[in-house]
């Protein structure tokens, strides 16, 4: 299913200053100097200052998009709690108009008289555990009885051109997406992964993932049917890391360092997740 545009109808606390730079309470580097800032624009970026712990606890399921990352180093990190880098104003302002993109096509499909649910919470007790929440459940238009499962993701305009042809043929989609190259191949692999678990896991066997050009409001939409082969290897996967989490241990690195950071450290060895917390931590100045 392509959907038409047309069819659719869419068109705090003050900083410390210290050396040139600005540092949120804690080690967490946030913001460079507010020299040249209006007043308006000081209040807001203290406002969405990053405050938060550099982890949380540990998660007990598997959440899909940990399964769509490519290292295990980093996707058993995000399992353990550890939330990344600080996130700028910047970053954030971008993830909350990436929701409410998400939120606009909802209204849409409710409008359209189509959407049969929205943000819908699912649980596969396993094991291994997994705990993720699709975007859309849709009628299709001239189908009545045909149902789909939709994630809707944002992206910019170039990533946008990086993605591969739309076509019409699920297949042709499905293979464009896993061959596509480069960063914004890896990501939306990453995608597959999640919204191929949410069709395993709703035991549908096809749907769409829509990405919405957030520079123009251009939109892709790419019908892709299940996969199962896929989710064997997912599934392999899980299993073969789940043990680390309750052994509290960080496995190698399997991106070659390519995301930095915690990739970086004793890149080839197991290493305890007490060290690897401190060694995070004083990293962070």
């Amino acid at each position: 299913m392509v959907i038409q545009r047309g069819m659719l109808g869419l068109s705090a606390r003050p900083p410390k200053k210290t050396k040139g730079k600005t540092v949120s309470g804690g080690k967490r580097l946030s913001s460079s100097s507010a020299a040249g800032q209006t007043w308006l624009k000081l209040s807001v970026n203290t406002h969405r200052e990053d405050k938060r712990k550099l982890w949380d606890p540990p998660k007990t399921d598997w959440h899909p998009s940990s399964l769509g990352e490519v290292c295990d180093r980093k996707s058993l990190l995000k399992m353990m709690g550890y939330r990344g880098d600080p996130v700028s104003q910047k970053l954030s302002r971008i993830f909350d108009m990436g929701k409410i993109i998400e939120k606009l096509w909802q209204d849409d499909f409710q409008k359209m008289g189509i959407l049969l649910s929205k943000n819908v919470r699912l649980l596969d007790p396993g094991p291994p555990s997994i705990n993720g929440e699709y975007d859309v459940m849709i009628r299709h238009p001239f189908e009545p009885t045909r149902k789909l499962l939709g994630e809707i993701k944002s992206i910019n305009d170039r990533g946008f051109k990086a993605l591969p042809p739309l076509t019409l043929d699920p297949e042709t989609n499905y293979r464009g997406i896993m061959e596509t190259t480069g960063d914004i191949g890896a990501r939306i692999r990453g995608y597959m992964v999640q919204f191929q678990n949410y069709l395993r896991l709703t035991k549908m066997e096809e749907g769409f993932i829509l990405f919405d050009n957030k520079n123009t409001q251009e939109y892709s939409d790419y019908l892709l049917g299940y996969h199962p082969e896929l989710m064997d290897e997912c599934q392999a996967r899980m299993m073969r890391l789940d043990p680390y989490r309750p052994a509290m241990i960080i496995p190698p690195c399997t991106c070659k360092g390519q995301h930095k950071s915690l990739c970086l450290y004793r890149t080839q060895e197991e290493v305890p997740l007490v060290e690897m917390q401190k060694f995070s931590e004083d990293a962070i100045i």
